[in-house]
C-alpha cells in the first residue's frame, strides 16, 4: 500500500507532478481573486480615487505574482533543478516590480485627481505636479534598476560577472561618465528644473518664436504643445541654456496690448469708448486693467497702444485679435480720414 502512494504521488510519479502544481497555481488564483474580491467590496462601500486606481493597477500583477508565490515550494520539493527555481524567482522579482510600479501609478493618478489641471488652476498646483511626473519617472527607474540587479545577484555566473566588473570600476566608470555626460548634465538640470520650478506642467511658453504649453516634462526632454497642436520635443539642456519666455512663471493673469498707427486727427476719447465696449462685452476680459493711451509720435502718425488684462495666455491671444480687428473696423467705418496716410506738400 505504501508503495503504491509513493507511486502515485511521490516526487518521481507523473501523477503528483501534474496535480499538485496545478493546485498551487489554483491555489494561487483563489487567494488572488478573493484580495481582489475584498477590494472591490470595500471600494463599493466607500468608493474612492485610489481604492479605484489599486483594483485598475494591481489585478494582474496580483494574478501573475501569487501564484508563482505558491508554486515556489512545488518547484523546489519536486528538485526540478537549478535552472527553473532561479527563472521561477525571476519572474517573482519582477512581479513585485510590477506592483511597486502599479503603487506608483495608482498614487500618481489620486494626486492628479486632486490637481486637475484647468484654465484657472493655480501655480503652486501646478508645481506640485511637475514634482510629481518627475519624481514618478525616478521612481519608476530606480524600481526597474534595483528588479533588474536582484534577478542579476540571484544567478551565481552573472554574480561573478558583476564582480569581475566591479574590478574595473574605475576605467568602466570614466568611459560611462565621457559617454553619458549629456544624460547626467539632463538629468541635473530635470531635478534643477523639478524643484526651482523654472518651467511646470501647463506653463504658457514662447520659444524660438513658438507660443505653446508644456505638455510633459521627462527626465530628457520637455514636449511643447504648440497652438496649432504641433508638438516641440526638446532636451532639458535646451532651457539651461537658453532664453525663453515662460508667460505663467507665477501666475496666469496677464496683461494684453494692441499697437494701431493713426492720423493725428483720430478723436482718442471715442476709440478708447470703443475699447471700453469690446471689452465688456467679451468674458475674456478680467474686468481689471483696460486703457487706451498715446504712446508715440513721429511726423507721420501717433501710435496708440490698448491694454487689457486677462486670465491667461490664451484669452490673451484671442482676445488681442478681436481687439485689433474691432478697432480698425470702427476706425475704417467712423473715421476713414484717421488711417494712416501720406501727405504730400506742393511746391511754392
Amino acid at each position: 500500500m505504501d508503495d503504491i502512494g509513493v507511486y502515485l504521488f511521490g516526487k518521481e510519479s507523473l501523477l503528483a507532478f501534474l496535480i499538485v502544481p496545478t493546485l498551487a497555481v489554483l491555489a494561487g488564483i483563489l487567494i488572488s481573486w478573493i484580495l481582489l474580491a475584498l477590494l472591490r467590496f470595500y471600494q463599493k462601500k466607500s468608493p474612492s480615487v485610489l481604492k479605484q486606481q489599486l483594483l485598475q493597477r494591481l489585478k494582474r500583477p496580483l494574478f501573475l505574482l501569487i501564484p508563482l508565490l505558491f508554486l515556489r515550494p512545488v518547484i523546489s520539493y519536486f528538485e526540478l533543478g537549478v535552472f527553473w527555481q532561479k527563472l521561477l524567482e525571476a519572474f517573482i522579482i519582477f512581479g513585485f516590480a510590477w506592483i511597486l510600479i502599479g503603487l506608483v501609478l495608482a498614487i500618481e493618478e489620486v494626486v492628479k485627481q486632486k490637481f486637475e489641471i484647468d484654465r484657472a488652476h493655480v501655480a503652486s498646483e501646478r508645481k506640485a505636479l511637475t514634482q510629481l511626473r518627475f519624481l514618478k519617472s525616478i521612481a519608476m527607474v530606480v524600481i526597474i534598476t534595483i528588479a533588474v540587479s536582484v534577478v542579476l545577484w540571484n544567478i551565481p555566473s552573472a554574480r561573478q560577472v558583476g564582480n569581475t566588473i566591479l574590478t574595473s570600476a574605475g576605467v568602466a566608470g570614466i568611459i560611462v561618465g565621457v559617454a553619458a555626460q549629456k544624460s547626467i548634465s539632463n538629468l541635473i538640470v530635470g531635478f534643477q528644473m523639478a524643484f526651482t520650478q523654472a518651467l511646470k506642467i501647463d506653463d504658457e511658453v514662447v520659444i524660438e518664436g513658438e507660443f505653446g504649453n508644456v505638455e510633459d516634462i521627462t527626465l530628457t526632454y520637455v514636449v511643447v504643445r504648440t497652438w496649432d497642436w504641433r508638438r516641440l520635443v526638446l532636451p532639458l539642456n535646451y532651457f539651461n541654456d537658453k532664453p525663453y519666455v515662460n508667460w505663467t512663471f507665477n501666475s496666469r493673469p496677464l496683461i494684453a496690448s494692441v499697437h494701431l498707427y493713426v492720423d493725428y486727427t483720430l478723436p482718442v476719447d471715442e476709440l478708447r469708448a470703443k475699447l471700453m465696449d469690446v471689452l465688456n462685452a467679451d468674458k475674456r476680459w478680467d474686468n481689471n486693467i483696460a486703457d487706451l493711451e498715446v504712446t508715440d509720435t513721429n511726423n507721420r502718425t501717433m501710435q496708440v497702444r490698448a491694454t487689457f488684462s486677462v486670465r491667461n495666455a490664451s484669452d490673451a491671444w484671442r482676445l488681442r485679435c478681436k481687439v485689433r480687428e474691432v478697432l480698425v473696423a470702427f476706425i475704417k467705418e467712423n473715421y476713414p480720414g484717421a488711417l494712416p496716410k501720406l501727405r504730400r506738400t506742393d511746391a511754392s
